[in-house]
C-alpha cells in the first residue's frame, strides 16, 4: 500500500493537483485541516473519526510559517511540514494531504469545496463560519469533541518536566 497523495497548495500548479487529488477520492469528501505537530492518540482517533463521516478524507497541514503564526510558540513546529504531511500521508484511511501557508484553509475549502469540513471542539460554529467557511455555505460542518489531556502542547510539557 503506497501513501496518500501529497499537494503543496503554494506551489504554482497546487489547484491543478488539487483537483486531480479531489477526482481521485470518492463522493461524499470529508476535509479537515490542522498543524498536526507531534502526532499523538487524539490526532488519531480524530482524524479517524472524521473519516467515517464520508467516503474519503482529505488533510490539510499548515506550512511552517502559517503554524507560527497560529502562536504555537517561537519554537513551533517541532516538526517541519512536509515531515508532518508525509506521516500524515502513511495513514489507511487518509486520501490526500493539502500543505497550505494561509492562516486559515479558506481558499483551500474554496477550492476543494468537500461535503463535510471538521474541526475540533476547541473552535465554535460561529467562528469558523466567520473565517475558514466564509459564503461557502453548502460545506456542512462538523465539530468533533476533542480527546481530554490529549495535545501536543501537553505533550511538550511533559517531555520538558521529564528532562529538567
Amino acid at each position: 500500500m503506497k501513501p496518500a497523495r501529497i499537494v503543496n497548495f503554494s506551489h504554482s500548479d497546487g489547484m491543478k493537483q488539487i483537483l486531480e487529488v479531489k477526482n481521485q477520492c470518492k463522493p461524499k469528501i470529508v476535509f479537515t485541516s490542522g498543524v498536526f505537530d507531534l502526532v499523538h492518540a487524539g490526532h488519531l482517533e480524530y482524524l479517524l473519526a472524521a473519516r467515517h463521516l464520508g467516503n474519503s478524507l482529505i488533510v490539510g497541514v499548515n506550512s511552517d510559517n502559517s503554524a507560527q503564526r497560529l502562536e504555537k510558540g517561537p519554537s513551533r513546529p517541532f516538526v517541519g511540514a512536509e515531515d508532518r504531511a508525509g506521516l500524515l500521508a502513511c495513514l489507511r484511511f487518509v486520501d490526500g494531504v493539502i500543505l497550505f501557508d494561509e492562516d486559515t484553509p479558506f481558499t483551500l475549502l474554496k477550492a476543494l469545496n468537500p461535503s463535510i469540513f471538521v474541526k475540533g471542539g476547541d473552535y465554535s460554529e460561529k467562528q469558523l463560519r466567520d473565517t475558514d467557511l466564509k459564503g461557502l455555505d453548502d460545506i456542512e460542518l462538523k465539530l468533533m469533541p476533542l480527546k481530554q489531556n490529549y495535545s501536543s502542547t501537553n505533550l511538550v510539557r511533559k517531555i520538558v518536566a521529564a528532562h529538567s
